[in-house]
């Protein structure tokens, strides 16, 4: 079965009224039986329906798929309460997988042990009975099979307290009789509970039996079969595997099962633990401090990674000096799950540098707890500098350390930032160490502390603040008043924060300006302006000489929209560069360039920039007829006014569509996306009314929808004129693109979009990753179209699920098809 029908069949059951889910069951048992095997994250109503009809062959299907997302618990908790020998084996095997030894006590529960199917080859009991089985007899010590019951007890008596065994002995006795309690007796091999070959003997003559085996078991103790599952399990392969490898099965330990540490304590004073079966019991978050400690000390690594909690204690003994274990990784995990105390490790663990370069500043109370940490060094600059030489070498706790410098003579702290740096590499240059460890300390630091600071930090501390620390607006504003020029010197190598750009911007410094233009963060309209040479808070702001110099040097196939910024400057050294190094494509672009020329300087300035000889022998030269139109212009009265009028007509929305439909190669997207993109980086905006109107009035190419709908603000009529053209692949990465921007709802896909095969497939292609909330207006448009057009109909749905792979049209089209073939 292929994804898309297994998708189309998890979708139906999903679009279906509850109540039919029954029906579609029986119509569809063919095509879902392969389903149900080899599916993932089935549909609950499908499982329910499944479950709901007893049919054996489909819940095995189920029983045997052990993908995420299909049989739960629950669900196996049902169906073991069929008692059907032939769901059994597999059963109790998943059961055991999944670390749910309830699921296998409610197979044995409701096993008839006089149905012979229960023996048959490759049945539960030949199971059992076998080497598979051998680390899945727990809950079988209480099932009804005394062959069982008797080979649990031979194999593993000497791993369980005596309890466990007289209760086992006590099962088989009403289950085999005083004869079967004999034979046990007679097989087995030095028991390790003292006194028990006699008690088994004795009782097999008693007049009562069972009751003499109560009087021998010691009341309360080992009553839940849960437990009891859990200490055999541990006792044996599971632990054995622990113990040899780096975590074997422990992933799969039935955490969920409550142990009396009491009796674990007590049976391991019985048979020691061998330390890896020691170690399985560590996944339990209430396993107690003394067990955990004697583990972690045979083996600090393996249980450090394993354990579901340590005691600090861990964290303040040789092995953690030593670093026998990962130090760092334990903090980390040990303070966001919240078992280790943070303000002991604050207060204990050494050295500070490794306790606070381990710490997660992300997890809030971690910050609250550092924040009232180096609350005392206050908003003294000196005592954070001092704190930044000590980190390095300090050998006690951090709280010590703080204490320490907050302790230490004026004259002994340090006053200046120790060994300053320039910024490094962007992205190849993070903070580490101490310096790491200080830019995590003055983010947890009151705004007024980071303050004081800003004028002591070196230009390296900078560059970490911005490219990893989280700045406020006010300690922004303080960089760039303190730091400013330099900080715009090395804009390329500075992570700048929208605040800090804006903060440099508006001080409409020329050298800033030139500095930042080759920022890559910087926007278009902010080049813009910087080429016009105007300030933020209006007034002129002449273009710096280097950033001309700049102009000259840029790499035109990646950055000819920073020089199509200066068209519309005004700005005769910009211009200069611009003529020389670009070929303007369009009329609105070369005309936009003369009138802000024009409307700065005047028109000398336009006649001294566009001589003749500029455009002799030029390749980008302008045309004949924009030179003669310019000319005309400054020999008229009124030429501003009429270029003006020129520039309007060639924005007429018609033209820039007769534009957009005027190229050669009618077939290929990228051709109109070069026509799209010179057009807007020469300042005319895409007229998009005029656009839906013209596709209105004859359809415009399928190649330019493709290249229109790439843009972000492509409206939503022309993104349905595409979706209806095309055919829908995860290819089409607009279709994703404008989902989850929400300026196409996913409704229109179902609507729309075709074949309906790839439509149905889109949510769960691996190549498509959006969030789960965009496909809810889809879901509800498809059960609006399932219930207007198929209804209850189960032939009707058995219909659309045939034609589906091989339909072209729309979901709706593909519905309305399906109830009007079934009638």
């Amino acid at each position: 079965m292929n994804s898309q029908v297994q998708t189309a069949l998890k979708t139906a059951f999903q679009l279906a009224e509850p109540s039919l889910a029954g029906p579609l069951l029986t119509r569809l048992r063919a095509e879902v039986r392969p389903l149900l095997g080899k599916g993932k994250e089935l549909p609950g109503r499908l499982v329910e329906a499944v479950v709901a009809s007893g049919d054996r062959e489909l819940c095995a299907a189920l029983v045997g798929n052990s993908r995420p997302g299909v049989c739960d618990t629950a669900t196996l908790l049902r169906i073991a309460g069929f008692g059907d020998p032939g769901l059994g084996r597999e059963m109790y095997r998943r059961g055991h997988v999944q670390a749910e030894p309830g699921v296998q006590a409610a197979v044995l529960a409701a096993a008839d042990p006089a149905d012979p199917d229960w023996y048959a080859p490759g049945g539960l009991v030949e199971m059992l009975l076998g080497e598979e089985g051998k680390s899945m007899l727990g809950p079988a010590l209480k099932g009804p099979f005394p062959e069982v019951v008797a080979h649990a007890v031979r194999l593993h008596v000497s791993n369980l307290p005596l309890p466990v065994v007289l209760d086992a002995c006590e099962v088989l006795l009403a289950h085999g009789g005083p004869q079967a309690l004999a034979d046990l007796a007679g097989t087995l091999d030095r028991p390790a509970h003292p006194g028990l070959l006699a008690l088994l003997h004795e009782a097999a003559t008693a007049p009562d039996p069972a009751a003499l085996l109560r009087g021998h078991r010691a009341p309360g103790e080992w009553t839940d079969l849960a437990a009891v599952s859990v200490l055999l399990r541990i006792r044996g392969d599971m632990g054995r595997d622990v113990g040899r490898h780096a975590g074997g099965d422990m992933g799969r330990m039935p955490v969920h099962v409550p142990l009396d540490w009491d009796l674990v304590r007590r049976e391991h004073e019985r048979s020691p633990f061998r330390t890896g079966k020691l170690m399985a019991l560590s996944k339990w978050p209430d396993c107690p401090d003394d067990l955990l400690l004697e583990m972690f000390r045979s083996k600090p690594q393996q249980t450090a990674q394993h354990a579901a909690r340590l005691p600090v204690e861990v964290l303040l003994g040789a092995e953690a000096r030593e670093e026998r274990f990962d130090v760092d990784a334990l903090i980390r995990r040990g303070v966001s799950e919240g078992w280790l105390p943070l303000d002991r490790v604050l207060a204990e663990a050494a050295p500070a540098r490794k306790v606070l370069g381990a710490l997660e500043y992300d997890h809030e109370p971690t910050r609250q707890a550092v924040a009232e940490l180096v609350a005392p060094l206050g908003d003294d600059p000196t005592a954070w500098l001092t704190l930044y030489k000590r980190l390095r070498r300090f050998q006690g706790p951090a709280a010590e350390l703080i204490a320490k410098v907050c302790a230490s003579a004026a004259a002994k702290r340090i006053t200046a930032w120790p060994d300053p740096l320039g910024p490094g590499e962007p992205g190849k240059e993070n903070p580490e160490g101490a310096r790491r460890i200080f830019l995590e300390l003055f983010g947890c630091a009151t705004e007024k502390a980071q303050l004081a600071l800003v004028p002591h930090l070196d230009m390296r501390a900078v560059q970490h603040l911005f490219a990893l620390g989280k700045p406020s607006p006010r300690v922004c504003a303080e960089v760039v008043a303190v730091h400013g020029t330099e900080l715009a010197a090395h804009a390329s190598r500075i992570v700048l924060v929208k605040d800090v750009i804006d903060g440099l911007l508006d001080r409409d410094d020329p050298l800033i300006n030139a500095q930042l233009f080759e920022d890559y963060r910087l926007g278009q309209k902010e080049r813009v302006r910087i080429l016009a040479g105007v300030g933020r808070g209006g007034g002129v702001v002449p273009v710096h000489d280097g950033l001309i110099g700049s102009l000259r040097n840029l790499h035109l196939s990646s950055d000819r929209d920073w020089l199509t910024a200066g068209i519309t400057s005004g700005d005769t050294k910009v211009l200069d560069v611009v003529l020389d190094r670009l070929r303007l494509y369009t009329e609105a672009g070369r005309l936009r360039l003369v009138i802000a020329l024009w409307e700065r300087q005047g028109p000398d300035a336009v006649r001294e920039l566009l001589t003749p000889a500029r455009f002799r022998h030029n390749k980008r030269s302008w045309p004949a007829r924009t030179q003669r139109a310019v000319l005309d212009a400054l020999d008229a009265p009124e030429g501003l006014k009429t270029l003006r009028e020129r520039l309007a007509a060639e924005e007429d929305p018609a033209r820039v569509v007769a534009l957009l439909r005027n190229v050669r190669n009618t077939d290929e997207p990228a051709v109109y996306a070069d026509r799209i993109r010179r057009i807007v980086a020469e300042g005319t905006e895409l007229p998009w009314d005029g656009l839906i109107r013209a596709h209105a009035e004859d359809p415009l190419p399928t190649a330019l929808l493709r290249a229109l709908v790439d843009t972000h603000d492509c409206p939503r009529p022309l993104l349905l004129a595409c979706l209806a053209d095309v055919n829908l692949t995860s290819d089409e990465w607009w279709v994703g693109s404008a989902l989850g921007r929400g300026s196409l709802p996913s409704g229109d896909l179902v609507q729309c979009a075709h074949p309906a095969a790839a439509v149905v497939a889109y949510p769960s292609d691996r190549y498509v990753r959006l969030d789960a909330r965009v496909w809810t207006p889809a879901l509800a448009e498809a059960r609006k179209l399932a219930r207007e057009h198929l209804g209850s109909n189960v032939e009707a749905w058995a219909v659309a699920l045939r034609l589906l792979p091989e339909f072209h049209g729309t979901i709706p089209e593909l519905m309305a098809t399906s109830g009007a073939v079934a009638g």
